[in-house]
């Protein structure tokens, strides 16, 4: 996954769905809006009219991209920029949230940006700067894999983009995806210098925690005692991954002690998983409510709920051991 900074046309950039700061009646104007409209011919526009009217402020919509280098057009609207006080800034960041939810819907590896609301919308460049780059970097932390392209126009747009971040691209490659590190080497690399044990570094974890009875932490991890017995007894070749997630989170494991546990259980977690992906971002923020997690996993259609198993309720609210 990757947010890149171009300047040109967007016209031109070779992506699966361009974005369009539209307007409800899907008519275009000018601008990008124009443009588009212009290029993607008379079947382009009756998509559009069949579609005018259900757009809302925040929202967005597709249609397919006709004679547009792209496969879809992804339609998005902000109302006019009046001094800041009546949640622009919430809508303009919904604006870029429901447009790559609509990217990943229709299986995109890739979106082309405009500067939404910078142009007629009167949106203030720096500030539409800096929440599009918010926007577009929380969503691919956390759920996404597709490569993303915020293409700026115009002198003014580049030079408030170099006076913000300096080389926005650099900013951008330093901060949201920093080199490879450990976490990133396939199974077999972790595996290959892994010397300690699944359950000995689980022993291990809880003696540094203070964790001196074992049902303290299975029932902080939601699992139950004949899971956990089996595991401890080499019962279970391989425990399942939510299994394992309750345990990190019941020991309260740094991302960097996670990642070695994880693979001492045969695990690795992966950019090419969205489970993975938010097992990561809990990880890495410190974040340990399995309720809160659960809860989350349901939302992105998954069902690998920490305690889903026999005698384990899975979504209800505990406090962890430590």
């Amino acid at each position: 996954m990757a947010l890149s900074v171009l300047y040109k046309d967007i016209t031109t950039v070779e992506a699966d769905a361009i974005v369009n700061s539209s307007n409800p009646g899907l008519v275009g104007y000018s601008g990008v809006d124009g443009l588009l409209h212009e290029l993607g011919g008379e079947e382009f526009e009756k998509e559009c009219a069949s579609k005018a009217g259900i757009l809302v402020p925040g929202e967005a919509l597709f249609t397919h991209a006709y004679n547009i280098p792209a496969k879809y057009v992804i339609h998005t609207f902000i109302p006019p920029f009046i001094g800041g006080k009546n949640g622009e800034a919430a809508i303009l960041s919904g604006c870029y949230r429901k447009c790559l939810e609509t990217a990943d819907s229709l299986g995109c590896r890739s979106v082309a940006f405009p500067l939404i609301a910078a142009g007629n919308m009167g949106f203030p460049i720096p500030k539409a700067l800096e929440i599009a780059v918010v926007a577009i970097s929380e969503y691919l932390e956390l759920y996404s894999d597709m490569d993303i392209y915020l293409v700026l126009y115009g002198e003014a747009a580049k030079q408030i983009a170099g006076s913000m971040f300096g080389d926005l691209d650099a900013f951008i490659k330093t901060n949201l995806h920093p080199p490879k590190t450990e976490d990133d080497k396939s199974l077999e690399e972790l595996l290959s210098v892994q010397s300690e044990s699944f359950v000995d570094m689980l022993y291990r974890f809880m003696d540094e925690r203070g964790i001196d009875k074992p049902s303290r932490l299975y029932k902080a991890a939601c699992v139950s005692r004949s899971a956990y017995s089996k595991i401890i007894s080499g019962g279970v070749n391989k425990p399942s991954i939510e299994t394992v997630v309750g345990l990190a989170f019941a020991l309260k494991l740094t991302y960097e002690e996670a990642v070695p546990f994880f693979a001492a259980a045969g695990i690795a977690l992966s950019d090419a998983s969205k489970y993975d992906i938010i097992v990561k971002y809990f990880l890495k923020h410190g974040k340990y409510d399995i309720w809160e997690f659960n809860e989350q996993i349901l939302k992105y259609g998954y069902d690998k709920l920490i305690g889903a198993e026999k005698g384990v309720e899975p979504a209800v609210k505990t406090s962890t051991a430590g």
